[in-house]
């Protein structure tokens, strides 16, 4: 597997990092920062290119078109999604966005991201975990044992929204492990009586795909 990563900070180089250990990858990392390149090239087994990931020649230049993916890691929400938008262009179906505000998440959507990582997300489920005696919440084991995880964006006309999560019509197996609010500001551990408003991102858990499907069709507008 081909994978592009834009973002070379901590996020960008740990997965570079997973994927070379894995095996069976071809890694480009792209950077901004000189300095930080110079450094990855002498410790990655990976290409990495200094410069601007939304130069569309230097995406060229990482051959971009023939990957399986796409990853925007910068600190930048708005560059993360131009970056997306480029890759869209170029015909990348695997296209993966760090954001760090929500308000950017439909616009990711709109223009064909496939997951959206969300750091806020990420610590809403880790400080359930804890609140529910975990010392963390281990995403890895959760996968390997059939578990998903997926984000939902509650829209105005969702049949979700005025309701508690104790009167939702979830399937069996899925649960709603966190909601963040007010553009992700707030994280709420949820509870029976939590009442759902328009714009709410809920982090579902589910067994499996089919499971989450069913849960995501139930909240979003008939």
């Amino acid at each position: 597997m081909r994978v592009v990563i834009v973002g070379g900070g901590a996020i960008g180089r740990e997965l570079a990092e997973n994927l070379i250990r894995r095996g069976g990858h071809e890694v480009v990392l792209i950077d901004a920062d000189e300095k930080r390149c110079e450094q990855l090239a002498a410790e990655l087994d990976a290409l990495v290119l200094h410069g601007d990931g939304t130069d569309p020649e230097l995406l060229k230049k990482a051959r971009t078109e023939e990957a399986d993916a796409l990853v925007a890691v910068t600190g930048s929400d708005a560059i993360n999604t131009v970056i997306a938008m480029l890759g869209s262009r170029l015909g990348v179906s695997n296209l993966v966005v760090k954001l760090n505000d929500v308000g950017l998440r439909a616009a990711c959507r709109e223009i064909g991201v496939r997951k959206i990582i969300a750091p806020k997300i990420v610590a809403a489920a880790e400080i359930f975990a804890s609140l529910h005696g975990f010392d963390r919440l281990d995403l890895s084991l959760a996968v390997r044992g059939g578990l998903r995880l997926t984000e939902v964006e509650l829209a105005p006309d969702s049949p979700a929204v005025g309701q508690t999560l104790g009167e939702l019509e979830l399937p069996r197996g899925a649960l709603v492990i966190a909601v963040l609010r007010e553009r992700g500001e707030r994280a709420l551990v949820p509870r029976g009586d939590t009442r759902l408003e328009a714009g709410d991102v809920l982090l579902l858990l589910g067994e499996g795909e089919d499971t989450l499907a069913k849960a995501e069709e139930a909240l979003l507008p008939g």
